[in-house]
């Protein structure tokens, strides 16, 4: 298995994963009545405590041959930077002794003895609302890499909830549009960045280009915009809208501006792929990069992905980055991004070591991950020249620094995501929803009419407990 490919496991199960968060509204009493993380030591007592070894437990959901190869180092890293502390884990793909690690997970915190430290691929702030997790500002603002400033604002948004923070985020991978140069200049197209199109229209008239149909079957396609379903909330914000506002705690599906967004796919499905959604998704997987989709296959010169891409496929063609294009309501370009989170659930027996770790691993650690694994860090404190090996092997030293610089540049301008005490159902509901407007069934207004009232509903029963 190459270094790169267990971003691939995490994102092909993240769906389970997310499902799995639904458990939390029925596990929501328990942990309420869980016991509470037991406060630091202070006094003598803290100075006997320190002489003590403390013996933490990590849970994850890791297990691929790159991650088998750097964890361990970055756990003993940590050890023998605090000699007091010593971390129990596996590699295993899920807790220890098997399951699902979120069912488990939910389980022992209602039972009062969960592990100390867990890496979820789920937002934090879901599982902070329900009282799961434990709140770190306390922790973070002693804190000497993980202050509340040390992480990029959209990442570190995710984790928080009411106005608390209940985890750290590890990495954030963002969103791009790929570029198939081979294509791009088979047609005389600049593959210049400073060249791409800046707004939807431009994108789609790049699109159209190259969209080419032997009667009704698609021999070569352009950009599917609505591929992509994990950057829904980039498209709402590229034309000026948001799903949710979590300070306001409400939802926002049925904005002037996601009503135009979802307009606009219909009218591109319309012009570009015969209005037939259901023959355009027959004709191949155009919501991916990996060997599986028509963009590697060079049936189409773009597609949407996250950073991880850049090492986690082999293309067989020349490839560029780029930014997606504002839509008609929009002012600026946005992107997304996908992490890994560190939490600390809530009942822990070691809050403070169990921060540190979690801590570490987010930041110091995370140069030794980094330098295997293409996560882009969510440390702002991340130090310049370190970039992960397999990109400066395909790339070369000077474009692989550059790749990085500019997905880190890029996680400033970050939507609003991940940060719904209904993740899981709300992602569910909208991605049915904009299946019905572009299979025609419901109009863009009607369908998204529906969609909110439902989630939002389905939001105010769940924060009633």
């Amino acid at each position: 298995m190459k270094a790169g490919n267990q971003i691939l496991g995490i994102r092909q199960s993240r769906r389970k994963f997310l499902q799995m968060s639904a458990f939390l509204g029925s596990s929501a009493l328990l942990v309420a009545c869980s016991p509470a993380a037991a406060p630091a030591p202070s006094g003598e007592g803290a100075e006997e405590s320190a002489m003590e070894s403390t013996t933490i437990s990590w849970w994850n959901g890791f297990s691929t041959e790159s991650v088998q190869q750097v964890a361990p180092q970055i756990v003993a890293d940590f050890e023998s930077l605090n000699e007091g502390i010593k971390v129990e884990f596996e590699l295993s793909g899920g807790p220890p002794g098997g399951g699902q690690l979120m069912e488990v997970l939910l389980s022992r915190i209602a039972a009062g003895n969960p592990p100390d430290s867990v890496t979820i691929w789920s937002a934090p702030s879901e599982f902070g609302a329900q009282g799961a997790l434990v709140e770190l500002d306390d922790m973070m603002a002693q804190a000497t890499h993980a202050t509340a400033d040390a992480f990029f604002d959209g990442p570190l948004n995710s984790c928080r909830w009411d106005g608390k923070i209940y985890g750290l985020p590890a990495s954030a991978g963002a969103g791009s549009v790929f570029i198939n140069t081979d294509m791009f200049e088979e047609k005389g197209i600049s593959i210049s960045r400073d060249d791409f199109p800046v707004t939807w229209d431009e994108l789609k008239a790049l699109s159209a280009e190259f969209v080419e149909y032997d009667g009704a079957n698609l021999v070569t396609g352009g950009f599917v915009p609505w591929a992509d379903s994990w950057l829904k909330p980039v498209w709402s914000g590229l034309n000026g809208g948001l799903l949710f506002d979590a300070e306001g705690n409400q939802y926002l599906i049925d904005s002037d501006e996601n009503v135009q967004w979802m307009e606009y796919m219909v009218q591109w499905l319309d012009e570009q792929y015969q209005g037939d959604i259901e023959a355009l998704n027959v004709a191949g997987n155009w919501g991916s990069v990996y060997p599986d989709s028509v963009f590697h296959q060079g049936r189409t010169p773009m597609a949407s992905s996250g950073s991880w891409a850049c090492t986690d496929v082999d293309f067989p063609f020349g490839w560029e980055i780029a930014k997606f294009p504002v839509g008609p309501s929009g002012s600026a370009s946005v992107t997304g991004f996908w992490p890994n989170w560190w939490a600390l659930p809530k009942g822990t027996g070691h809050p403070q070591e169990a921060f540190l770790f979690s801590e570490y691993f987010c930041t110091e650690g995370w140069i030794t991950w980094y330098k295997v694994i293409f996560d882009t860090p969510a440390w702002r404190g991340f130090p310049e020249g370190v970039v992960t090996q397999k990109l400066i092997d395909t790339q070369g030293d000077e474009r692989a620094q550059e790749i990085h610089n500019w997905y880190a540049d890029y996680l400033n301008s970050t939507v609003d995501m991940w940060n719904s005490p209904v993740e899981a159902f709300a992602s569910d509901t909208l991605d049915t929803t904009i299946s019905e407007i572009l299979h025609k069934t419901k109009s863009p207004a009607e369908a998204l009419s529906e969609a909110q009232a439902r989630i939002q509903s389905h939001l105010e029963e769940t924060m009633k407990g």
